[in-house]
């Protein structure tokens, strides 16, 4: 089990860095750091303070120093027999992020597929909406204008038809080729995630669920 959290601790610690956690410590005597995570394994927990008892300094500390930490994002860790330990509910938060790992890496087709299906989600989110309006503004703007009143405002209400009509020659066309472009995105990225690769005897073969 204690190997088990360390593999957990160690996948994490490279992601945590890069992310620039905070991380919070709580001293066995009491005094208290927090600082932005540098390196954090079972065993050593470096930081750069944002304030301590003794200043703003780089920081490295053992887990026999520590009652408790909290890491921004993951939870809280206890110093116990030498080693950081997670509390239960940071240990399933670890046990989930590696089975996600886990699966992505065992099925790349999913990671590529959920990209396409994303992709072509926004592509429709955006190009739906901009053709409707489109084609909205290009009615408005072709239809007749009122000719009554004076020629002032029939000349305003005839900029406003032009200005409506040219909004909507740009918006109809770019909404439509995102929505073109983005059904079909959509629809393959959903297919090559549901894609699975079965290993037999005879070698590998492709297999499609829908």
């Amino acid at each position: 089990m204690k190997r088990f959290v360390l593999v957990l601790t160690m996948a994490l610690a490279t992601t945590l860095s890069a992310l620039a956690a905070t991380v919070s410590v709580t001293f066995t005597n009491g005094n208290g750091a927090e600082g932005e995570l540098i390196t954090f394994t079972d065993t050593m927990l470096v930081l750069r303070t944002y304030y301590t008892s003794v200043g703003n300094k780089e920081l490295t500390i053992y887990p026999e120093r520590v009652h408790h930490l909290r890491i921004s994002g993951i939870g809280r860790y206890e110093g116990v027999d030498g080693k950081f330990v997670p509390d239960a509910k940071t240990l399933a938060k670890l046990e989930k992020k590696q089975k996600e790992v886990s699966e992505r890496a065992a099925n790349p087709n999913l990671v590529i597929g959920n990209a396409l299906k994303k992709t072509g989600g926004v592509c429709m989110g955006i190009g739906i909406p901009s053709a409707i309006v489109g084609a909205i503004l290009v009615g408005v703007g072709n239809s007749g204008v009122d000719t009554s009143g004076k020629p002032e405002d029939v000349s305003a209400r005839a900029k406003t038809k032009a200005n409506c009509a040219a909004a909507g020659y740009v918006l109809l066309p770019m909404g439509a080729a995102l929505t073109i472009v983005g059904i079909p995105l959509n629809v393959h990225g959903k297919r090559i995630a549901e894609m699975n690769i079965n290993y037999t005897g005879n070698g590998a073969g492709l297999s499609f669920n829908f």
